[in-house]
């Protein structure tokens, strides 16, 4: 068994294990959240943008404009290309994986 469908997405796993981890994020104080959120932002912005917290919030800016964008793609006050894709993350030169 693979824990894949017949088109290959992954399949719906353990839902206690789903609902185990909904129990413990509740657990969690606000400011504990923010804590986990600020680790995982800077080691996002050491990963990818060699430590410019400037250059990752404009790319995340952009990023948001684009998506926010795409919600009205085929209304008619949708205007192609107002907010572009600001391209994949790339790995700094030199840096591991």
């Amino acid at each position: 068994m693979t824990g894949r469908d017949d088109r290959g997405r992954f399949a719906p796993g353990n839902p206690y294990a789903a609902q185990g981890g909904q129990v413990r994020a509740t657990k969690l104080s606000p400011d504990r959240r923010r804590a986990i959120a600020r680790l995982g932002f800077l080691a996002f912005v050491d990963r990818y943008f060699a430590g410019d917290r400037t250059a990752a919030a404009v790319w995340l800016g952009r990023l948001g404009a684009w998506a926010a964008d795409q919600t009205f793609v085929g209304s008619p006050i949708y205007k192609p290309d107002v907010y572009r894709h600001p391209g994949p993350l790339r790995r700094p030169e030199g840096r591991r994986p």
